[in-house]
């Protein structure tokens, strides 16, 4: 049979003696079977009764502390517990008769009975009124423990808690509840009274065993006796009985002295509040309370004209001069720089009730202002410094410069509120208690208003000037106008843009805050128009820094071209170059956004591009933006010209993939600068005019006019570079190639076929065809249309120059020129292709040929030839 297996015990504690049943499986087949029981160590079988497999009854014995309950059988042999018990020693009430010695020394010296579990109150069982304890909704043991870790549920106990005990036992109880047990208690412990003879009755072993032992005690103290056993204890009674009436003599002998010193005493600690004030004083000033202080002194007032003695005097004038040494002390905390407004309004509460004659918060005003225009002047940069430094110490004195408008502002902002809410509580005369003097008071007030606004205006317009001096002295932007050209002194003052850029914005919000802030308090019109002005001016000089600094970044983007390819499905190929372009103007202009157009209309800001003046340099800098753009594509231009890379290469598959220009023909190059040029046009523009329309940019159809003006130009000049880049060795190896093997038109006799100088040519506009179209095919009809305009012109002055044709070269002619007409005439503007048509008129007998079989026949032979490249220049897209 498997071992037994304690799972449960009910209850899981109590004192020894208390009556638990224990349930589990295999406790043995019969009472037999059933051998041995422990609880907490101690063997408890004697008191056990065996119900069944799975329940024991019995009595817990008198071990203490938590332990486990073991089973033993003859069938399963020694058993486990899953759960344990906790044994506790029941300590005798205060009215509970014993019959055994309780050693209550033991008890509080070892704190006995002081377990987890709550106990009861002793006397009472486990019951009080007859009524078992409220524990189904009690809080339980381990939770009050941790409650109360240091108390205990014992009365008897020195640690006795009595909210341990309610909580334990008796937490849902009424208040009628509790005082029926506490009635309850009284009547048991009249009961106890005649139990008496009970506990005899139960304990007469107990008190047999004390009669003997007091027998003997009797019989020992006669032997005693007769030993005079006595005689030493009776001595040494009267040697302690003589000892503590010389000393009680000697305290009586010193009584009339006591008296006096009582009565001196008295006397000392009914005046001990004088007596003590100077150290008292000095002690809370030290401290720092001086609220104390001040009740103090008010008392000591009233003490002082009621008593007149010269050592009250003494102490009187050691009083006046710590009161004179406190009045030091206010008035310096009430000059310090910054101090809160509640510090002010206490020192100058403080000083009135020492002095009600004077007048600190006019005091306090007077030193605050000049503290605080003494602030805002050291925050000015001197100007004339400026002119005389180098470029280096110029640009760290920029930053100066902004740390200083910086603490300009959290000075005003944090001082001057506190600074006007105390003029208004002067004003208001809310600062000092009425008296009865009012009337001279009011005068007083009215007289001083003028000061308060002119004190007023001198803070404000020392911050303006200190702010206009260290930000809008130094600015650096050049005038310009949209037909002049650009002055150099934005470029040359370049690092101090730079440098300005990166903390005026900044500066402006801090300005923001606190002109809001400002703006905000109840101080007169001008004063906000001035600072709004103020404010106005900083975000128009941002703006325009803002846009300088925009037009030195697009200037320098040339050395941003990386040169590699994007495709574009409407435009071909093209770099980043244009929408770094973009992304930049985007970037500038949310800034600009941030710090300058976004206002609070409802605190009195003015709309950015409501002012002229701000709508003119709104449109000057578009301008200027937008023309520095168009520079970078004639930087680009220089830059490729002054290659030597060779004009036409064969393009590779490779080509789109190349991230440098150094492998880049020259040719390639121009033709990605005048695609991303046409992106720009096509696509960049219409964007940045629809972003300046949501920013409410005004006044910009001139801008965008003269714009498209320098647009044109710059795209006049590219189509030039380009055009002579690949005519360059057109027109150097046509005239050459024409008479190539001293072929001479007049002495010409037989026409084979068309000359090998206009295969060249195809040949050679097919590789211009190929470069242009794989970078961007609505290109390829703008550039070979020019070439191919200058060719025609090139070729009219050549046959111009033949003084006389043979009848097989006039064919030649015919054929020739009739060839280029068949094979280009799609890459040609009308205009080109007239003259060509005109000049093949110009041929002598050109009609004759033209209409002749053999011309026909070697014209279809030679596009049946070039029908790959005829097929490519058909394709071409017409502008």
């Amino acid at each position: 049979m498997p071992p037994p297996l304690v799972t449960g015990i009910s209850p899981r504690e109590g004192c020894p003696g208390i009556k638990i049943t224990i349930r589990g499986e295999n406790f043995g087949t019969d009472e037999k079977d059933f051998i041995g029981l422990k609880i907490c160590g101690d063997d408890c079988r004697a008191t056990a009764s065996w119900m069944s497999p799975n329940k024991i009854v019995a009595y817990a014995g008198h071990g203490q502390g938590k332990g486990d309950v073991i089973v033993i059988t003859k069938s399963g042999g020694i058993g486990t517990c899953s759960v344990g018990f906790y044994g506790r020693v029941e300590q005798a009430g205060q009215f509970q008769e014993v019959a055994v010695w309780i050693d209550e020394d033991a008890v509080a010296l070892f704190g006995l009975n002081t377990s987890k579990a709550p106990a009861f109150l002793p006397g009472t069982g486990d019951t009080m009124s007859g009524s078992t304890t409220d524990s189904s909704n009690a809080t339980p043991a381990e939770e009050l423990y941790e409650m109360f870790p240091t108390s205990s549920t014992d009365i008897t106990q020195p640690n006795f808690n009595p909210y341990y005990y309610l909580l334990a036992h008796k937490s849902n109880a009424t208040f009628d509840d509790l005082r029926k047990d506490y009635q309850h208690l009284k009547r048991t412990q009249v009961d106890n009274r005649g139990a008496s003879t009970t506990l005899v009755k139960n304990n007469i072993a107990s008190f047999m065993e004390a009669v003997d032992i007091m027998k003997d005690i009797r019989r020992l103290s006669a032997d005693d006796r007769r030993k005079n056993f006595y005689e030493t204890v009776i001595k040494l009674v009267e040697e302690i009985s003589r000892i503590a009436h010389s000393m009680y003599d000697t305290d009586l002998a010193r009584k009339d002295y006591s008296d006096t010193i009582r009565n001196a005493l008295n006397v000392i600690q009914r005046y001990k509040f004088i007596f003590h004030l100077p150290q008292t004083i000095e002690r809370s000033v030290k401290r720092e309370e001086y609220e104390k202080v001040i009740n103090d002194l008010v008392r000591a007032r009233a003490a002082f004209e009621t008593v007149d003695s010269k050592v009250f005097r003494n102490i009187q004038r050691e009083v006046e001069q710590q009161i004179q040494n406190l009045r030091t002390l206010f008035r310096q905390r009430l000059t310090e720089f910054p101090s809160s407004i509640d510090d002010q309004k206490l020192f100058i509460r403080y000083l009135h009730s020492l002095d009600p004659r004077a007048d600190p918060a006019w005091d306090c005003i007077i030193h605050q202002k000049a503290a605080l225009i003494e602030v805002l002047r050291s925050c000015a940069v001197d100007p004339k410094q400026q002119h005389q430094q180098s470029h280096d110490i110029k640009l760290h004195n920029h930053d100066q410069a902004t740390a200083m408008v910086d603490q300009a502002c959290d000075v005003l902002t944090t001082a001057f509120p506190d600074l006007w809410y105390l003029i208004q509580l002067y004003l208001k005369k809310k600062l000092y208690p009425l008296s009865e003097k009012s009337e001279e008071i009011d005068r007083t007030y009215m007289h001083k208003a003028p000061e308060f606004l002119a004190l007023t205006r001198d803070i404000i317009q020392t911050f303006i000037s200190v702010v206009r001096q260290n930000l809008l002295s130094r600015s650096v932007t050049p005038k310009f106008d949209m037909g002049s050209s650009q002055d150099d002194e934005l470029y040359t003052n370049a690092d101090e843009t730079y440098q300005r850029v990166k903390t005026l914005p900044h500066c402006i919000q801090n300005c923001r805050l606190c002109v809001l802030h400002l703006v905000s308090l109840d101080i007169q019109a001008d004063f906000k128009r001035d600072l709004q002005q103020l404010m106005f001016d900083l975000r128009l000089e941002c703006f325009k820094l803002i846009m300088d600094h925009a037009c030195l970044e697009v200037s320098r983007l040339n050395t941003q071209e990386t040169w590699e390819l994007e495709y574009d499905e409407q435009l071909g190929s093209h770099t980043k170059l244009p929408n770094l372009f973009h992304d930049m103007i985007v970037t500038k202009a949310n800034i600009i956004y941030e710090n300058v157009l976004s206002v609070n209309v409802t605190k009195g800001e003015r709309k950015f591009f409501e002012d002229k003046e701000a709508t003119k340099q709104a449109a000057i800098a578009v301008y200027r933006l937008l023309g520095d753009f168009a520079s970078v594509f004639q930087i680009l231009i220089k830059d490729c010209s002054s290659s030597t890379s060779n004009s036409i290469e064969p393009l590779s598959s490779s080509t789109i993939m190349i991230n440098s220009s150094e492998h880049l023909s020259k040719t390639m190059c121009l033709i990605i600068i005048l695609n991303n040029f046409a992106y720009t046009r096509r696509f960049i523009l219409p964007r940045l005019k629809k972003l300046f329309l949501n920013y409410s940019f005004r006044g910009m159809d001139r801008v965008y006019d003269e714009t498209e003006i320098i647009y044109n130009r710059v795209d006049e000049q590219l189509l030039d570079t380009v055009q002579n880049e690949y005519l360059r060795p057109f027109l150097h190896r046509l005239e050459s190639r024409m008479y190539a093997g001293r072929f001479d038109w007049a002495t010409h006799v037989r026409v084979i076929s068309v000359k090998d100088y206009v295969k060249h040519i195809i040949l050679d506009l097919a590789r211009v065809h190929s470069e242009i179209y794989s970078i961007s095919n609505q290109l390829v009809f703008i550039v070979l249309s020019r070439i191919l305009a200058t060719l025609v012109n090139e070729l009219a002055k050549l046959y111009s120059n033949i003084n006389q044709f043979s009848k097989a070269g006039s064919m030649q002619a015919c054929l020739d020129l009739i060839a280029l007409q068949e094979c280009l005439g799609r890459c040609m503007e009308t205009g080109t292709s007239n003259k060509l048509k005109e000049l093949i008129t110009q041929i002598p007998d050109a009609a004759e040929h033209i209409k002749s079989k053999a011309l026909t026949d070697m014209l279809n032979v030679f596009l049946k030839q070039m029908q790959p490249y005829s097929i490519a220049f058909r394709d071409v897209i017409q502008q």
